[in-house]
Order: structure tokens, then C-alpha cells, then sequence
């Protein structure tokens, strides 16, 4: 999703309030709304993304498999199966795992204050990453993936997203 894209405006309990350009979002801190996947293989791996380091936001730093925003509109399911499929050229199937209201973060002058829905896709499907907007994968085991946490690498939304999925998997 483009910085000129219009994303909706949500309150404090994700009803929407308006909409602005994502462009805008970024620059003034407007809360608006956001998603991340996390592609499970039945071996028990999890898929992990390095930003791509012509981005913006968190260049070069490791997140979930997929992660956007909703546009205007659109659902938070759509949108992940939207992300995943752009990012990664997959198309499998998203569950919910939960909805988070994330604290701001910022990154490079811009600010992300987002409600962020966490979905979880089971797939053994060959990730092919876009390279505009990622520059590699990996597949890493739940142990490993805990193991990141207190590491630089990973995004600090990625943090939060990857303690609730744990926490949600009883991992």
C-alpha cells in the first residue's frame, strides 16, 4: 500500500472516525489500522521477513511473514490475505488470532499508532518474496523464534505481535 493510499481513522475502540492518506498517518500519528500474519509449515517452523532496506519504516529489520495496512473499508482479513498474497505470493487461508491496540512507535520520522489484527496462516506453499518490499525470508522453529525477541533484529511492533502469538499458541 502506497503513502497516498487512504486508510480509515479509528478511535480508541476501533470505530472509524475518518480517513486520511497513510502518508498523513505516518507523519501526524493518527491511529489507523494495520495487520501481520505469521506462516505457520507443518514441520512447526514459522515464516519470518527481513524489510526490505529501501523501506522506510524499520529498513533492513526483521517481522512477521506478512504485515500492511487496511485500506479504506476494507476488512481486516481481506487486507491480510491482500499483504500476504503482495509480499509473499501466497494464498493460503488466515485465522485471527487477536486484535491489538499498539502503543506509537516510531521509525525515521514516521509514527505508527495502529490496531493491529494478528492472523495466523497454516501453509507449506514456496514463499515468493516481492523484492520491492522484502529482501528475504526464513524459517525459523518456535524455540528459535522466542530466542529473537531480545534481539535488535526484530521490528518493535514484531516484538509485541510475536509475545502475543506465543502466548496465544502456548508455545
Amino acid at each position: 500500500m502506497g503513502k497516498e493510499e487512504v486508510v480509515d481513522l479509528v478511535d480508541s475502540g476501533d470505530g472509524v472516525i475518518g480517513r486520511a492518506t497513510l502518508d498523513r498517518c505516518l507523519g501526524e500519528g493518527l491511529r489507523h489500522r494495520a495487520v501481520a500474519v505469521l506462516v505457520e509449515r507443518s514441520d512447526g517452523r514459522v515464516v519470518l521477513q527481513v524489510r526490505s532496506k529501501s523501506d522506510h519504516w524499520h529498513p533492513g529489520r526483521w517481522t512477521l511473514s506478512s504485515t500492511g495496512h487496511v485500506g479504506a473499508g476494507e476488512s481486516y482479513a481481506a487486507a491480510a490475505k491482500r499483504e500476504l498474497a503482495e509480499e509473499l505470493g501466497l494464498s493460503s487461508a488466515v485465522k485471527l488470532v487477536k486484535k491489538l491496540f499498539l502503543p506509537k512507535v516510531r521509525s525515521r520520522g514516521s509514527v505508527e499508532w495502529e490496531v493491529v489484527s494478528l492472523f495466523r496462516s497454516v501453509s507449506d506453499e514456496a514463499a515468493h518474496p516481492d523484492p520491492g518490499e522484502v529482501d528475504s525470508t526464513r524459517e525459523v522453529t518456535l524455540r528459535e523464534l522466542r530466542s529473537e525477541l531480545g534481539r535488535r533484529r526484530l521490528t518493535p511492533d514484531a516484538k509485541i505481535l510475536i509475545r502475543t502469538y506465543l502466548t496465544a499458541v502456548k508455545a
